[in-house]
């Protein structure tokens, strides 16, 4: 009996178990494609009420038939040098397990993660680049769009500390106004017997001078995990319905100088 043919196992299928089943490694066309189809569309991000999640927690997958669309959707893009832990904060905050060996990123990679503020439903997709010399021309079009941007290094590695002001001059140059930029020292697990290489001082004078905000944490024991990612969510919140507001009161406004000069008439 011929055995069925499997698709070639993506990013995120060398940190899943074994035992499930595998899908096929992007392309940079398909992950432009993905891009196009999981980003979300302009009516999404409309001031409009969109339909709400109710009774249930939810984990949004690209596997459902039936998608929830939560009241905000907020793309945020991961930056950094390989091996500063990008792929292990994303899978420990979104599924709760940490794994120890973990392959590195190729090309692009994302999973969902939805939580609730003050009654909002939100989910956040969180897009894993490649921290590759050779991937940098496709991680630099997922600044477009990026609702946040979190610049991530290793605390016990100075190199990617001073890599990491390269990663963000790109992004400054690239990044639109409303987006937010947040600075994360990560490996915090690290920081006792002399393994800090890199002073939480000088990380919140490289956030000062970027104008970002900023966090250390650990991916591997979740430390201050949770709390950062809630205080990202609330920034966004905070700007989507800022940015609302004022579209409201334009609109109010060119309607009014409309009227004015249409009874000028």
């Amino acid at each position: 009996m011929t055995k069925p043919l499997l698709k070639k196992g993506s990013i995120i299928g060398n940190y899943l178990q074994h035992n499930k089943p595998e899908t096929r490694e992007l392309s940079s066309a398909d992950e432009l494609e993905l891009d196009k189809n999981t980003e979300v569309t302009d009516s999404s991000r409309a001031c409009q009420p969109c339909c709400r999640v109710r009774g249930e927690n939810v984990e949004q997958t690209l596997t459902q038939s039936k998608p929830i669309c939560p009241q905000r959707v907020f793309k945020v893009v991961f930056l950094g040098n390989s091996g500063v832990g990008k792929s292990s904060f994303i899978q420990h905050y979104c599924t709760g397990h940490f794994y120890n060996k973990m392959s590195s990123t190729v090309g692009i990679d994302f999973q969902m993660k939805t939580l609730t503020l003050n009654s909002t439903t939100i989910t956040m997709q969180l897009w894993d680049t490649a921290g590759q010399e050779r991937f940098r021309s496709i991680t630099a079009q997922y600044y477009r769009k990026a609702d946040g941007i979190l610049a991530m290094y290793d605390i016990t590695h100075p190199t990617s500390f001073t890599a990491i002001r390269g990663w963000m001059d790109s992004v400054k140059k690239k990044m639109g106004e409303s987006t937010v930029l947040m600075l994360l020292g990560n490996k915090l697990d690290l920081a006792d017997n002399h393994g800090r290489k890199v002073a939480t001082t000088e990380g919140q004078r490289l956030a000062v001078q970027y104008q970002a905000l900023f966090h250390e944490c650990s991916a591997k024991t979740r430390h201050n995990v949770d709390e950062l990612m809630t205080h990202l969510a609330r920034v966004l919140l905070t700007r989507h319905d800022q940015q609302c507001e004022d579209a409201v009161l334009l609109t109010e406004d060119t309607g009014k100088n409309g009227c004015c000069a249409f009874s000028k008439k």
